[in-house]
């Protein structure tokens, strides 16, 4: 669970008990997303977004021991603030950021990142993997919701984004 004053903690009861794991994490910067591995218990991904205090730099983290060490993966995002992070339910090491930019993809787990598809330069607020239809879904202030097939994507046929 993260906060927006920069705060996270993990249970792994169910709730009954709470760590702090925010150490190693960027000071007082507000927890955008968290989301736990699907192929890893131990691993989790989050984002961090600083905009309220004037700081735009990219915030996403990995860790590898349920939040006991961080290692920034923004790698070479440019500068924006990062709003969403989520992990490709099929593909381990793929993992996709929504910015105040647009989309970027990983295929190598955070060691670079591309710009996603032909977005015209705007918020994306959430995207999600949709697990059946492998349909990525993005969705942007002020203008609309987005949709693409993950399997064009990683199989390298990409042709675009369609608005929907």
């Amino acid at each position: 669970a993260g906060t927006d004053d920069g705060r996270l903690h993990v249970t792994k009861n169910g709730g009954k008990d709470w760590s702090e794991i925010t150490k190693g994490l960027a000071k007082d910067r507000w927890i955008s997303r968290v989301v736990a591995s699907a192929f890893d218990l131990s691993t989790v991904y989050c984002s961090q977004n600083g905009k309220r205090d004037d700081d735009f730099t990219p915030y996403i983290w990995k860790s590898e021991d349920y939040g006991k060490t961080w290692k920034s993966i923004t790698s070479n995002i440019p500068a924006g603030t990062v709003n969403v992070i989520r992990e490709d339910p099929r593909r381990p090491n793929i993992l996709y950021a929504g910015t105040d930019n647009g989309v970027f993809i990983t295929k190598n787990g955070g060691e670079s990142w591309d710009v996603l598809g032909n977005l015209p330069s705007t918020y994306v607020h959430d995207l999600i993997i949709h697990p059946r239809d492998n349909i990525i879904v993005v969705a942007t202030h002020g203008r609309g919701m987005w949709a693409l097939d993950a399997n064009e994507v990683n199989g390298g046929n990409f042709r675009g984004f369609r608005r929907r």
